[in-house]
This record gives C-alpha cells, structure tokens and sequence, in this order.
C-alpha cells in the first residue's frame, strides 16, 4: 500500500486534529481516484502555508518558515498532507498519553514524522547545599518539564510543554513552588490555548499540569482537543508526565 492510499484508509477512522483523540468524521479522499487528504486553507499550497508563518508573531516561526522553504516542492507537498493526516495527527496523543519516566521517540512514515516525549529536570542549589541523602536529590530548588512534540521532516511543527518547580531538603520535596506550561504550534489547522496551570503535592511527589483547549480552525474536522498536560517528580529525581485527553 503506498502512502496515498495509506492516507485515505486511515481517513476514514475521523480522529483529527494536532492532539486527536476524540470521535469525530474527517474529511475523506475519494475513493476511486488518487487524491491527497483534504487541507485547511492555511495548508492548501507552500505559498499559502509560507503567507501564514510568515504572519505568524509566534516564537520559533521565522526558524519554521526558513526550513519550510529549504525542502524540496515534492517534500513541501507531503508536510502539508501530513498536517492534515489524521493517523500523524492522533499519534501525538497516543505515543504520549502513557505514564512513566522513560522518553519515548516513534517514527510515522519511514521517519518522515517523528514523535517525541521526554523529561528535563534543571537544579539551583541553596546557597549552603548539604549532601544529599543517599540516591536523592541535592537540596535546592528544582524543576522538572515534560515535551510532547511532532516533527515533520525535521521540523517541530507541535510542541507542548508543562513543567513543575519545587524545593527539596535534601531528604524530602518540602514545597511545590509554582506550575507553568508553553507551547509552539504551527499546524494551521488547529489553534490551542493554555489553562491557568495547577501546582500541588501529593505524597512525595511534586505535580505540575495545565489544559490544553483546542479550536478547530479547518472545518472538515469536528473534534474534541481539550486535553491534559502533567508533569510529576519525586525526592529521589524519579519524572514521569503524560498528555491525554480530558
């Protein structure tokens, strides 16, 4: 099955959007001829995705634009399809929406779409920083982040971001800080917006989350996209996260 006819199979599954994960009826190709999935205005031709990053005030969208631009006329094509894919697009949330520590990197269309999740955790010591205990975390103040992102030959199209600062002793989180999330979304089709983010602590584990509530901006798709972000560590520098559905 060559990719064409992958995309038009998978169309009529009817989860889209750049985080899917709901039940909806997606725009499908017609099934007799050779057709390419239906696209957002945005996302019609190069020339109009170029207009719209070139509009676009968000950070990183100059960088998108400059890369965009240097591939090749049959790869500006497939990127274009691939935003409007709904298999590319529910894969986000699929590949992210499973508890636990370890980052995660799944490749879509012999690696032309590549999703990833992963955990960051960065540290500012106390003035006087004591030895830890054993196996923990040196006293000061952390924080750590959880990315879900999309890449589409190269380039980050999605990338939603949460993350969680704390204070530990040495010994035990004593203080959830704060919670706070970013995002970097260049799929045309879907516009997202972010929550008030939570902060909180339950046993020895510091929490971070934020919603991510989504406007369907191609009218082909009707689609839930309001989803949950959460980030999580404990004393001993364990980090997990997750983005699903809400």
């Amino acid at each position: 099955m060559n990719r064409r006819t992958a995309v038009r199979a998978i169309a009529t599954l009817g989860t889209a959007a750049v985080l899917a994960g709901g039940t909806a009826t997606a725009a499908t190709a017609a099934t007799g001829g050779g057709s390419a999935p239906a696209r957002s205005a945005k996302t019609a031709t190069p020339a109009a995705y170029v207009k719209y990053l070139g509009a676009s005030h968000e950070e990183g969208a100059a960088q998108t634009l400059k890369e965009f631009k240097g591939l090749s006329t049959a790869k500006q094509q497939k990127y274009l399809d691939y935003l409007n894919d709904p298999k590319a697009l529910k894969a986000l949330l699929t590949e992210t929406s499973r508890p636990g520590a370890a980052a995660r990197s799944t490749s879509l269309y012999k690696g032309d779409v590549v999703l990833e999740g992963k955990h960051t955790a960065t540290f500012r010591p106390d003035a006087v920083n004591e030895l830890a205990a054993k196996g923990k975390l040196s006293r000061g103040t952390w924080e750590t982040t959880y990315t879900a992102s999309q890449k589409i030959f190269g380039i980050t199209v999605t990338k939603l971001k949460v993350w969680v600062n704390y204070y530990t002793d040495g010994n035990l989180i004593r203080q959830v800080n704060f919670a706070d999330g970013a995002k970097r979304n260049f799929n045309a089709a879907v516009s997202i917006s972010m929550s008030v983010p939570k902060a909180w602590q339950s046993g020895p584990y510091a929490h971070g989350s934020v919603n991510w509530e989504g406007s369907i901006i191609y009218k082909g798709f009707g689609i839930q996209i309001d989803k949950r972000q959460e980030v999580w560590a404990n004393e001993y520098g364990y980090q997990g996260g997750y983005l699903k559905n809400i």
